[in-house]
């Protein structure tokens, strides 16, 4: 079993002396084809009322003004006042922890990435006509990787099958052996009307353990939440998971490295990459690990089990 820890960005805006941050996953140097929302940015000198929405520029976030007469309040300040709406267009598909599985939408869109001692790019949740994903060294200028993958394929063997037969889109694109260099970039370019949930950078790891299935089941892990202004109810955080109680085979004779992986990454979302050997392929989503119980009694012991919690 192979994973990938997600690469991280961090924003923040100091205001009043006060240093506000929000995490991301590793940020777009370039990005076209997309268009944010066109709320005005939070101005400390105006007054809003319930219902008005501003755009903190350098947390990319959409605030929604929860009383009236506010001035002179910064959104991230007082969530009493500010209801915090989640990032902006652009910015969805990077979203971490509570806000993950929202999708940026747009047309042809084009975004590059700085690619430093990575091998793994994964998109979750994603909808597209056809992506080029290219590499380049920033070295030499040259393209060392370049993919071509079509995004629906509809398999139709005559005339009639053509317009009833349902389009089967690709949800997911795990490339995890692409060229670790000191410096390149990374080139995407997806046509059509494209949805991305999820982009996850980062290097691909063996686990050292090939995992097979002994048990899937659904739980709904979502929040309801009351919202302050509308007094609608919406469902955040996670929705329906997916909690695999599987048996992993150790495949290493170092017990230890097997262990020291685990307790680095137990608890936090991480990008499962699936292999010919695991015999389960639902789990090469994010997700992480709830439950590792180790033999340690006897290292030798080739069998034991996991709880995965899949949040995407």
């Amino acid at each position: 079993m192979r994973y990938a820890v997600p690469r991280e960005s961090t924003l923040s805006v100091t205001d009043s002396g006060v240093t506000y941050t929000k995490r991301c996953y590793t940020i777009p140097k370039s990005l076209s084809g997309v268009v944010d929302e066109s709320y005005p940015a939070y101005d400390p000198g105006a007054t809003y009322n319930t219902g008005d929405q501003v755009i903190v520029p350098e947390l990319k976030t959409i605030y929604k003004c929860a009383a009236d007469g506010v001035s002179g309040v910064f959104p991230p300040s007082d969530k009493m006042k500010w209801v915090d709406f989640g990032f902006v267009n652009s910015y969805r598909m990077l979203a971490v922890d509570e806000q993950i599985n929202e999708k940026t939408v747009g047309t042809d869109i084009v975004m590059e990435f700085d690619f430093a001692r990575a091998t793994t790019i994964a998109f979750v949740n994603t909808r597209f006509d056809s992506v080029q994903v290219e590499q380049i060294d920033d070295t030499t200028g040259d393209i060392v990787n370049s993919v071509q993958i079509d995004g629906r394929t509809i398999g139709c063997k005559s005339f009639s099958e053509y317009f009833f037969a349902d389009a089967k889109y690709k949800t997911r694109i795990i490339l995890d052996s692409l060229t670790w260099l000191k410096s390149s970039t990374l080139r995407i370019s997806f046509t059509g009307d494209v949805a991305i949930g999820t982009v996850v950078i980062g290097r691909a790891q063996d686990m050292g353990v090939t995992l097979y299935g002994t048990s899937l089941e659904f739980q709904d892990k979502s929040v309801v939440k009351t919202d302050p202004i509308t007094g609608f109810r919406n469902v955040v955080r996670y929705g329906n998971v997916r909690v695999l109680d599987a048996k992993i085979l150790i495949d290493t004779g170092d017990f230890n490295q097997i262990a020291q992986r685990i307790s680095e990454i137990i608890g936090k979302n991480v990008l499962w990459i699936p292999t010919k050997l695991d015999k389960f392929s639902e789990m090469s989503n994010i997700a992480y690990i709830e439950s590792a119980p180790l033999p340690i009694d006897n290292p030798a012991k080739n069998e034991s089990q996991i709880t995965m919690i899949g949040v995407i």
